[in-house]
């Protein structure tokens, strides 16, 4: 599995076979950002230490930021909708994505640090 596939899919970086999350789901909301503690494969430890995933904040951010403009840019060029259904539209798409975008952004920014070892194994 590659590096990009895992990071889409929320698994370890080190053996990219262990799930990140407890539930894959990050539509379930009460579940959202509950991470196992060590991949149940490598027993990579996921929480390397306090305060580690608050750099994913800003990898949240600029994804969110980047879905504005592009929704901005698509529906301003293509359609004649008023500046408020445009802002209107912005603000539902940014809420459906959010939650996935939290745990994308976790994923991503572990996947940074750690780096996949193949003979997991044998470390």
């Amino acid at each position: 599995m590659s590096i990009i596939k895992s990071i889409f899919n929320l698994k370890c970086p080190r053996c990219r076979k262990g799930n990140l999350f407890e539930v894959n789901n990050p539509y379930r909301i009460k579940k959202l950002n509950v991470m196992n503690d060590n991949c149940s494969v490598c027993q990579q430890k996921f929480v390397i230490e306090p305060g580690f995933y608050l750099g994913a904040a800003y990898v949240s951010y600029a994804l969110q930021v980047l879905v504005m403009v592009i929704t901005y840019l698509t529906l301003s060029s293509f359609t004649n909708f008023s500046v408020n259904w445009i802002i209107s539209s912005i603000a539902i798409i940014v809420l459906l994505v959010a939650p996935y975008f939290i745990v994308l952004s976790r994923s991503f920014w572990i996947s940074f640090f750690v780096s996949f070892d193949s003979n997991f194994k044998n470390n």
